[in-house]
């Protein structure tokens, strides 16, 4: 098998395997293993009381990003734990308090075209906007790994998901992951790589739209979202490290593949996904203008300078009406200070948003923008399921940074060339 997910998997086998012969699973060992505080929480007693250590802490970038600042007495205690956990297995703590644990790996210099990563956490997949295979465990697969230094994996099967079309106005990543969405639903994908190749003019997808893709890739079931390196890829490898990566993918062969998806940007609008499911997608001038409490800019799907971008082109100066609460949270610290450096963060302040901290925040019920009952939101996050951030009365829709911003502007569920 020779597509890029199967060459990644089978350069990092190695020839340690307690299975039956015969078996489809291989044993490989990851060139990352990335947790945060609240998935490696979980693992800490069982390690300590069986005197483990891990066994390639120089392999780990450990965030803390979900109870960042602690909101609770509970989670300011797991937060402590885990704290200090790292420290006496000689992890790193530089990723500690830095922001999202998928943006820092997109910004860490091991996140590099065939790249191996194993991550505590569903939307690890992000990292494939790179070129990486980025795979999400449980936390049985990450303590083994994490004692043993290597998993077992099945090559998935994979599609070859092609981007084709010119987009038009207001068309970002996030109306890309939507449309994927809307094709594949939630468990399309499932135990499949997505291998996606921008065929767009002239490359238009970029990194940020790549990896809100690769991130969302995971809610239609997918294992990992591979997207194909190119000259985007080199752009954004030699921007932030000083020098392009040097690995280079074997051309797959296209029996290889499951199947071939097609996702044409020529005539696709602002889309929204609808409260309760990612995938009940609807173009944003269809979903009925819902009047809205709160909109939220962030998460590792929707949190990036890019992101701040788009919303402050939209606003263009004009402040959101005093009802609506207005967060935005940056991705991570370097994207946070790059908007204080830039004036966005001010600009956003002075049209009405709350900036805060770099985390986890609101995207998964934890803090800083929980709704309440019969609250409605419109969120650049990844997923809107019922009680996803709050009450189970509330209703959430997931949308781009430019449809969030036009929403916020309107008080309703807006197509943000309402406001253009």
């Amino acid at each position: 098998m020779t597509t890029r997910t199967a060459q990644v998997l089978t350069a990092h086998a190695v020839a340690e395997s307690r299975l039956a012969p015969g078996s489809v699973y291989m044993a490989v060992a990851p060139d990352v293993i990335l947790g945060h505080d609240a998935t490696i929480a979980l693992l800490i007693g069982r390690v300590r009381k069986a005197g483990l250590r891990i066994a390639h802490p120089e392999r780990c970038l450990f965030a803390a990003d979900h109870f960042v600042p602690a909101a609770t007495e509970e989670r300011a205690s797991i937060l402590h734990d885990y704290v200090r956990f790292v420290e006496e297995q000689g992890v790193s703590t530089a990723a500690l308090y830095q922001g999202i644990s998928h943006q820092l790996m997109v910004e860490d210099r091991r996140c590099v075209p065939g790249a191996l990563i194993a991550g505590a956490d569903s939307h690890t997949t992000m990292a494939g906007a790179l070129g990486t295979v980025a795979i999400g465990f449980g936390s049985t697969d990450i303590l083994g790994v994490l004692v043993r230094g290597v998993l077992f994996v099945r090559i998935p099967e994979a599609v070859h998901v092609r981007v084709v079309g010119r987009r038009g106005p207001h068309v970002s990543g996030k109306d890309v992951a939507l449309l994927m969405m809307r094709h594949f639903g939630e468990g399309g994908a499932t135990y499949r790589a997505l291998e996606i190749e921008d065929q767009t003019p002239s490359r238009s997808l970029t990194m940020a739209d790549r990896m809100t893709l690769a991130n969302m890739a995971v809610d239609c079931g997918a294992k990992n979202a591979l997207v194909v390196p190119d000259e985007v890829t080199a752009a954004y490898v030699t921007a932030r490290d000083g020098a392009p990566a040097p690995f280079a993918f074997a051309p797959p062969v296209a029996s290889d593949y499951h199947s071939v998806v097609e996702l044409d940007l020529s005539h696709v609008t602002p889309l929204v996904a609808r409260p309760g499911s990612p995938a009940d997608v609807a173009p944003a001038s269809d979903a009925g203008g819902e009047r809205i409490d709160q909109v939220v800019i962030g998460s590792c799907c929707g949190g990036r300078l890019e992101d701040l971008h788009e919303a402050l082109a939209v606003l263009a100066g004009r402040r959101v009406p005093d009802r609506v609460r207005f967060v935005v949270t940056p991705a991570s610290r370097q994207v946070y200070e790059a908007a204080l450096a830039d004036g966005t963060a001010l600009a956003l302040s002075r049209a009405g948003a709350m900036v805060t901290v770099p985390s986890c925040g609101a995207c998964g019920g934890i803090d800083k923008g929980l709704l309440g009952a019969g609250e409605v939101c419109v969120s650049t996050s990844n997923r809107n399921f019922r009680g996803r951030m709050g009450s189970i009365e509330a209703r959430i829709y997931l949308a781009s940074a430019a449809t969030a911003a036009a929403s916020a502007l309107l008080g309703r569920v807006a197509d943000p060339r309402e406001v253009a």
